[in-house]
């Protein structure tokens, strides 16, 4: 499914990061509003596709136990290392996403797939291994690529393109990555299928828009993200959107 080799030590994802400061800070605003009010040291979270440990500095302040999940063990020891200098014993998992249930001994009280959804195209597979993992009402934080998002829709109704807006997915592949946009409705009604209730929605990166990110000072943007992620979830308006799910 992917290409890329994130096992070659060649390629350095942590690198795909260096001047997003913007996306990244508005997912660790939106995790904020979707992690538990109440701090519990007696939780656990599994962090799925987790890679080197972006999400470690968030989830340390919320959970006792973290667990990484992914398919490449270079950058699993690299998630060990983020959570080694944090002062945390950080556990990993390397393993296929479809083989999830089975390659995990633990039950967790959360998981988070976050950055990963738009490399999978059999994500109701993936739903199902992640709820036989969840304990009894565990949280599901998801993240997908939001095919329904303003500057696509209107650039498509612009072309005339009627056929973009069914429940297809859509690939935006490049040379280095399968990357499928998923249409958000479709996404949730395979949630349910797969036993989840939607609690909450929130859309993120609202203003990643070359000509806005250019001109408009990233703490600035980041308030009007922080003010928005809830009424724009309503029309999907964002490249991201956020669901907190609830395992019925």
């Amino acid at each position: 499914m992917l290409s890329v080799d994130y096992n070659d030590k060649n390629y350095d994802y942590t690198r795909y990061w260096e001047g997003r400061d913007y996306e990244h800070t508005a997912e660790f605003i939106a995790l904020k509003k979707l992690l538990p009010k109440n701090i519990d040291s007696s939780k656990n979270v599994i962090d799925i596709g987790g890679g080197f440990g972006r999400l470690i500095p968030i989830f340390k302040d919320y959970f006792g136990s973290i667990t990484v999940f992914d398919c490449s063990q270079r950058l699993l020891d690299l998630a060990k290392e983020t959570g080694k200098q944090m002062g945390i014993n950080v556990k990993t998992i390397q393993c296929d996403v479809y083989k999830l249930a089975s390659c995990s001994t633990e039950k967790f009280d959360y998981a988070a797939m976050i950055r990963v959804s738009h490399h999978l195209d059999d994500l109701q597979s993936v739903f199902e291994q992640i709820y036989g993992v969840l304990n009894d009402n565990g949280v599901f934080i998801l993240e997908i690529a939001n095919k329904m998002h303003f500057k696509s829709v209107l650039l498509n109704l612009f072309k005339g393109n009627l056929k973009y807006f069914s429940r297809d997915s859509v690939s935006v592949a490049t040379k280095d990555v399968t990357f499928l946009n998923h249409h958000p409705k479709e996404i949730e009604k395979m949630l349910k299928e797969a036993g989840f209730k939607i609690e909450k929605k929130l859309s993120v990166s609202n203003f990643r828009v070359s000509f806005v990110t250019r001109y408009f000072p990233v703490k600035i943007l980041l308030r009007f993200e922080n003010l928005t992620q809830g009424i724009l979830s309503y029309f999907y308006f964002g490249p991201s959107i956020f669901y907190k799910l609830v395992k019925k």
